[in-house]
């Protein structure tokens, strides 16, 4: 799914630049912009501002990659936009940044939103999706094959419990699906009388159609909702802060009237008589009422969706975000713990454990406390200690699990540390007027209470998270994950828990440490080399070199054209022979060499994904070679060879697999093991594939594919080919070496080799009743016969075991890989159940049930 535009809001100016950095290139989007609230001096211009001033900048951008000189609102008939709000948090990362776990690795609000809204947008006409990243929507989405937003502005809601309901905006509709009233934090009471049971929620959701955000985008020429916006800011006007849903979408609602609107009885003020509403938000409202009322507002219910409010704006206890993190996978390592949890002790990206004392850890890096620090853990029984950094000074901000941010002091209820204000502020001799000196008395809370210190004057939580260089967690998070995942890689040889290569692959790069992975890679491999040997060394080290080749092409990004291509550049042809040769040190170092100067570009880190994706090739070929060793034919004991001119004649079955394909292949199933399960089947009442043998007096071995003329072998040199799948008689020569009767590196002629192992020369006939690429697995099964007809001639004596690890060593000979499922149907007839255990040497029993 491609975005024309992706556009993310955030409170801070100073969060711009790392946002755009550390976001950007993440998503598909052909224009990706991190826009800050155009007003800074006050308490900012809303949700709906935001995304006025968003939809501006948006279309101003476009506009000028378009040639345009002005802002060309036609352009948005021909866009598919997302706006995403970050909005200010107390902790030192939005929280739609908050790392959250329902994937292997844990992913911020922000991405799980992006990839829902996505979905949602699929098939869809021209438009823009409006999201907050404050909500968390999890659960199983249940959408028809058929769904599309529709409709002028499209309201995407979550059903809910009444009780939960009553603490976030609940909608009302017509039976048509028309929105007709949006109420703010509705008493549970009024609903259980009003609604049976559930109710739905604003999801934080809302579709314009191209119509109705060119007709929202117009609100930004007219005085004073210009103020919403840069230009208007820029122009000298006071910030004017109005909310998307209670100042601009609910002029939609048919329930709503024109002078409750206006004089703001609905929404967040309906039930406060005492609001005073300014003369510029009630012009700004009527302008609203003007160009919205036209419209219709539908309501669109995503079942199967939760509701999850995640800032901590009533405490941490009663936290979303927490309680989000408790459920999550510890994901930790030697100190470093991105999410943690022991006994009662939450930490979050941090590089230290957390005091067994504190209830959350957030960001901490460091043991030391001040001597009021130190007095305030010792006062708070379940402290939350966040570390922010301010103008280059790392500062804690400490304060209880059950205080309430911005509650107003004085309240019954209100606390700090966990204890009444005045209790508190006693036992750090601290007073109401020092803590909030020039704070007007009806917004004192803990949010802007002065109480930390920061170059020798105490600072409140809201100045702390305000300022904080969020570059700084940025650059904390990556030294954490990069850690955790390497050194757990180095040290273990595999990645923590459930964790997916492919979503840490994903994270390396977005987080610019790929290249270390790919050195942690390196290093693996060649402590697997001092380690091991064998098929055991060679099967690791293609795990290891077919996860480089994966990490290789993420870091392409899909800009480097298609993973499948040759793999024979001259640039690693010296270490694919090292390798071959089994000098597998300095091949894997030549390896490395080569590809250092292959990662300048997305087309080259493909094409070097691809010979990576060769090594692979060249060891599972070597590891599945080691399936040699469980042929027990020894042809030099065998019985005294067919009479000249007797014919052998094998028939063989057709296989079909029922269930299982591809996990009886190598390398997955040395590592995963594999089942299958699969029948065995005849053509007509008569077996279709097979392969006739006879002795011929003439020291040569001609083979007969399927009526054509024979292909005469009569030097060693004309199995040179046999690796080439397209040379004649390809399969047949991989055959007459995997058994034995030819040995390609011999001193003897071909001739000399057929004299003393049959004394005469060989006659193959192999044939098949099936179509090529029938998929009934022709090729292993007529390997099989061959390699059945070959001894049988030579009056060898084998068993089933014996000719599938044959098989096994012809593909690899043969170079195209296969698995044991076709070949081992040879024995047995009708429907079975095949297993093969993870393990190396290749060699494992294939038992049926």
């Amino acid at each position: 799914m491609s975005w024309t535009g992706i556009v993310v809001t955030c409170p801070y100016e100073h969060w711009c630049t790392p946002l755009q950095q550390e976001l950007e290139g993440r998503f598909e989007s052909e224009l990706f912009l991190v826009v800050p609230d155009p007003d800074t001096t006050s308490d900012g211009v809303g949700s709906g501002g935001a995304t006025l001033n968003a939809l501006l900048v948006a279309v101003e951008h476009l506009s000028a990659r378009r040639g345009h000189s002005t802002v060309v609102s036609e352009i948005l008939h021909e866009s598919l936009l997302l706006i995403l709000h970050l909005g200010p948090s107390i902790l030192p990362l939005p929280t739609g940044l908050m790392p959250l776990g329902d994937a292997t690795l844990p992913r911020s609000n922000l991405e799980k939103i992006v990839s829902l809204a996505s979905r949602l947008v699929k098939g869809s006409k021209k438009g823009v999706l409006v999201a907050g990243t404050d909500i968390l929507l999890s659960g199983s989405l249940n959408l028809p094959s058929d769904f599309r937003l529709t409709g002028d502005v499209n309201l995407l809601t979550v059903p809910s419990e009444v009780e939960h309901a009553s603490n976030h905006g609940v909608t009302f509709s017509r039976s048509d699906g028309i929105v007709t009233n949006i109420l703010y934090q509705p008493d549970s009471e009024y609903l259980n009388k009003l609604c049976c049971g559930l109710v739905n929620l604003v999801g934080g959701l809302v579709w314009f159609s191209s119509t109705a955000t060119e007709t929202l985008l117009n609100l930004h020429c007219v005085s004073p909702l210009d103020a919403c916006t840069y230009m208007g800011i820029d122009s000298g006007e006071p910030g004017l802060r109005i909310s998307l849903y209670f100042d601009i979408l609910i002029a939609c609602c048919p329930d709503v009237l024109f002078e409750d609107f206006v004089a703001g009885k609905c929404g967040k003020t309906m039930n406060k008589p005492d609001v005073n509403v300014s003369p510029s938000m009630i012009v700004a409202r009527k302008h609203v009422w003007t160009q919205m009322r036209k419209f219709q507002m539908r309501e669109t219910v995503l079942h199967g969706l939760n509701h999850t409010y995640l800032p901590p704006c009533r405490g941490f206890r009663s936290s979303g975000l927490v309680n989000q993190w408790k459920l999550m996978s510890p994901l930790s390592y030697r100190g470093y713990h991105l999410v943690s949890s022991e006994n009662e002790s939450l930490t979050v990206h941090s590089s230290v454990s957390a005091n067994k004392r504190c209830a959350l850890s957030f960001g901490k890096d460091h043991e030391e406390y001040t001597y009021t620090e130190y007095k305030m853990m010792e006062l708070c029984a379940d402290p939350v200690e966040v570390h922010y950094f301010v103008r280059g000074t790392k500062i804690k901000g400490i304060f209880s699990m059950s205080d309430r941010h911005y509650e107003y002091y004085k309240s019954p209820t209100a606390t700090f540390l966990g204890l009444p204000w005045c209790q508190a502020l006693s036992a750090l001799n601290l007073s109401p007027e020092s803590v909030w000196d020039q704070v007007p008395e009806q917004r004192r809370c803990l949010h802007t209470a002065n109480l930390f210190s920061l170059e020798g004057r105490l600072e409140s939580l809201q100045f702390l998270a305000s300022n904080h260089q969020i570059e700084q967690s940025f650059t904390m998070n990556r030294h954490i994950c990069q850690n955790i995942l390497c050194t757990t890689l180095a040290e273990t040889g595999e990645f923590p828990g459930a964790v997916d290569f492919s979503d840490v692959f994903t994270l390396a790069f977005n987080q610019n440490w790929s290249v270390d992975l790919l050195h942690t890679l390196d290093e693996l491999a060649l402590e697997s080399v001092a380690r091991g040997s064998g098929a055991e060394l060679t099967g690791r080290l293609a795990f290891l070199m077919a996860m480089t080749a994966d990490l290789l092409g993420m870091m392409a990004q899909g800009h480097g054209g298609l993973r499948s291509g040759p793999a024979n550049n001259k640039d690693f042809s010296v270490a694919f022979r090292l390798l071959e040769e089994g000098r597998y040190t300095e091949g894997l170092n030549e390896l490395k060499s080569a590809r250092a100067a292959w990662l300048d570009r997305p087309v080259r880190l493909v094409r070097a994904a691809r010979h990576y994706e060769g090594v692979v090739q060249l060891l599972v070929r070597k590891t599945v070679a080691s399936a040699e060793a469980q042929i027990k034919v020894d042809i030099s004991k065998s019985a005294d060879p067919l009479p000249m001119n007797k014919e052998v004649v094998v028939r063989c079955p057709a296989r079909l697999d029922l269930s299982g394909a591809w996990t009886d292949t190598p390398p997955i199933c040395y590592e995963m093991g594999g089942k299958v399960v699969d029948v065995a089947l005849t053509l007509n009442g008569k077996k279709p594939i097979g392969c006739n043998a006879k002795r011929i007096p003439e020291l040569v071995v001609e083979v007969v594919e399927f009526g054509a003329e024979a292909l005469r072998l009569e030097h060693l040199s004309d199995l040179d080919n046999h690796c080439n799948p397209r040379a004649r008689g390809a399969l047949a020569k991989c055959c007459l070496i995997a058994t034995k009767l030819l040995d390609i590196k011999s001193s003897e002629t071909l001739e000399q080799q057929l004299h003393r192992r049959l004394g005469s020369g060989l006659r193959l006939e192999p044939w098949s009743h099936l179509p090529q690429g029938s998929g009934l697995g022709t090729s292993s099964i007529l390997a099989g016969a061959l390699i059945a007809a070959v001894w049988r001639t030579l009056g060898a004596e084998f068993s089933p075991s014996d000719v599938v690890h044959a098989v096994l060593v012809v593909e690899q000979l043969l170079t195209t890989g296969g698995g044991w499922q076709d070949q081992v149907s040879l024995p047995t007839g009708g429907p079975a159940v095949r297993t093969v255990h993870g393990e190396t040497p290749a060699g494992q029993e294939h038992s049926s049930e």
